[in-house]
């Protein structure tokens, strides 16, 4: 992977990963909202009930924010490919805080994800990043990420997967490139085997 920081306000960047999710799995939708409630007591009874309620529960005692759980519904995510079915997340700064280190320490031990959680929450603790408009955004991000990791897999589809804004140069690559589609999917294949097909 490059080495060189890419700008994560490049508009480019994430244009390309929506073109090459496109032209790697035949299909790719942006901002994609599931039905899914983002209420932790809809899934008690469901195998990540525990680990979703002491993640809330955390969150709420990190800096005392209680009521950041907004959305009766899990807000859209970033790329959804249906075929193999996964969620894709492009991760810019904003969403390295503590907040999002809090719910990576609560993880279901041994869960599958589409991405190094050990190397996610060691870049919470470098970035650091703080946004406080309004005062509980960082508590807000950080739960609704947490349901898109978490909630895929009751659902039948493949963890979700995760690329930082930082590690490629991603607008350096063409989707009408076979070579560039090559590289993309290996890219993916490394955070989660079985991706290709």
């Amino acid at each position: 992977m490059s080495e060189e920081v890419h700008s994560e306000h490049c508009r480019r960047c994430k244009e390309q990963v929506h073109n090459l999710l496109t032209a790697v799995y035949g299909g790719c939708l942006a901002g994609y909202s599931f039905p899914w409630p983002a209420r932790p007591e809809e899934y008690r009874q469901t195998i990540i009930g525990n680990a979703l309620r002491q993640i809330l529960v955390a969150l709420q005692q990190s800096r005392g924010y209680k009521d950041f759980v907004k959305s009766a519904q899990m807000p859209p995510c970033d790329f959804y490919v249906p075929d193999p079915a996964f969620i894709l997340e492009f991760d810019e700064s904003q969403h390295f805080t503590q907040a999002r280190r809090v719910t990576f320490s609560l993880y279901p031990p041994g869960i599958e994800m589409g991405f190094s959680i050990e190397r996610w929450s060691n870049l919470c603790r470098v970035i650091d990043a703080k946004d406080d408009h309004p005062p509980d955004r960082d508590e807000r991000r950080a739960w609704y990420d947490t349901l898109r990791d978490l909630l895929p897999t009751l659902h039948g589809m493949k963890p979700t997967v995760r690329l930082c804004w930082n590690e490629f140069g991603w607008c350096s690559l063409d989707s009408g490139s076979r070579g560039d589609r090559e590289i993309f999917r290996s890219l993916l294949e490394q955070r989660l085997p079985m991706m290709g097909r």
